[in-house]
């Protein structure tokens, strides 16, 4: 038996809004056995374009019972039938989330109708309900309303199973057929010709603009995760309202992915790309000369100044930074903007000869670091290398592939295979911890 469901909402996902009416037909898949419909109260304002695009008004909802008041009855209709919408993610969410605040468990199995009309009638422009009911000439007596969808949803299944010769309906219920929690609009075969393998993901609208980029070690795998997740967030509902594509590039590994997916980020700014759209605070360490003669360090946020000996990002990491190097150096911490360090017995403040003699040991320190090199990983294939190469300046100027036996000398070796890729702050930061870790192949080249 199927359970069509349709549900009208006071917004676009359950974690902040309410159900204002619910319809259930109950279909065996020949025939209506049974509806079932009621509005409900949501205890919350129902935005003005939604009593616009529903009909429904506070008024009709104000003396409706609450889902809570209901809870049990409509659970007894839905019972262990399969859970059938358009955008079937959608309406689920909604009910499953309004059984779960009244203690309820709700797992069916679950049947999206846009799905299901893709792999049935294959090839129209669009699957909306709208044009599905236009395209087999199915009248929706009240579009928008919860009843009225529900209705109309029901005879377009009626439509689907008299073609469905393959019965394609019970692979889509499979919970392992890869099919169970994927978006209504995105093809299924785009899924499942995703990699097992490093690389960085977009989701596409249906202009095929990115709206999200993500990076992952196996491609596949996080993939499913946006799907799989029971975390039913503004966000979440917005993929899965959203995506109608899916690319990806594969990397080689897990570094490169996440340089790219930085780069990516920074040149689309995906409107799902909340975190990397936040500034994030850039760092440098300055030194200047007082008129005593003594050598100054400060740690200061890096707008349009040149200059600074390094940079960091965040004031956390410079800070550690040079106390490692008030030790290494016998520097001063009085002078190194540190005054709160206690002192040990090797080193008194106020040694000023042995503070200068330092921070020239510092400079030279700097000077020796600052040669280009490359961080060598795996390629896509196994007869490519993957590389990141740093110049000078600690600036990654881009990724690449060479073959696997080239033996890389020189920074001009690489342009032939570089793809430029616009450095930052976040960038540093995961090349910083490459140097740390020592995960991957450091090579340093001639200038």
């Amino acid at each position: 038996m199927f359970a069509i469901v349709d549900v009208e909402t006071t917004g676009g996902h359950p974690s902040g809004h309410g159900m204002t009416e619910i319809a259930i037909v109950l279909h065996d898949g020949i025939r209506v056995k049974r509806e079932y419909c009621t509005l409900l109260n949501p205890r919350q304002p129902i935005p003005l374009n939604i009593q616009t695009l529903t009909g429904i008004t506070p008024d009709m909802v104000q003396e409706a019972p609450t889902f809570a008041e209901k809870a049990v009855e409509i659970r007894e209709v839905l019972q262990d039938h399969v859970f059938v919408a358009h955008n079937v993610n959608f309406d689920y969410s909604f009910v499953k989330a309004a059984f779960e605040s009244c203690g309820i468990s709700y797992n069916p199995k679950r049947l999206c109708s846009v799905r299901y009309a893709r792999k049935v009638e294959a090839g129209l422009r669009s699957y909306s309900l709208k044009n599905l009911c236009r395209h087999f000439g199915i009248q929706n007596e009240a579009a928008h309303r919860a009843w009225g969808d529900a209705r109309a949803t029901a005879v377009l299944m009626e439509r689907l199973f008299e073609k469905d010769t393959r019965g394609q309906w019970q692979y889509l219920i499979k919970k392992n057929s890869g099919e169970f929690n994927l978006p209504a609009h995105l093809p299924s075969e785009e899924y499942h010709t995703l990699p097992e393998a490093p690389g960085v993901y977009y989701f596409l609208d249906e202009t095929h603009k990115p709206i999200y980029i993500g990076k992952a070690g196996n491609l596949k795998k996080r993939v499913s995760t946006h799907f799989t997740s029971d975390k039913e967030t503004k966000k979440s509902q917005g993929f899965k309202r959203e995506i109608y594509h899916i690319d990806f590039e594969q990397t080689g590994s897990r570094f490169l992915a996440g340089l790219l997916e930085d780069h990516e980020i920074r040149h689309h700014w995906p409107k799902y790309n909340l975190a990397q759209k936040r500034p994030k605070k850039k760092f440098g360490l300055f030194a200047y000369q007082a008129v005593s003669g003594n050598w100054h360090l400060a740690i200061n946020r890096v707008t349009k100044q040149q200059g600074f000996l390094a940079e960091f990002y965040s004031r956390q990491e410079a800070s550690s930074k040079v106390l490692q190097w008030i030790n290494e150096f016998k520097l001063d911490p009085a002078f190194c903007g540190i005054p709160a360090l206690p002192f040990s017995t090797e080193q008194a403040p106020g040694q000023e000869p042995e503070h200068n003699e330092g921070f020239k040991k510092l400079l030279h320190h700097l000077g020796q670091q600052r040669t280009s090199f490359l961080i060598r990983t795996n390629g896509r294939t196994s007869d490519e290398a993957g590389f990141a190469y740093v110049n000078g300046e600690g600036q990654l100027e881009g990724i690449g592939y060479v073959p696997k036996e080239m033996e890389v000398k020189e920074a001009e070796e690489l342009f032939p295979y570089l793809r430029k890729i616009r450095s930052s702050v976040t960038i540093r930061g995961m090349i910083d911890k490459v140097l740390h870790t020592h995960e991957y192949q450091v090579i340093s080249l001639k200038a």
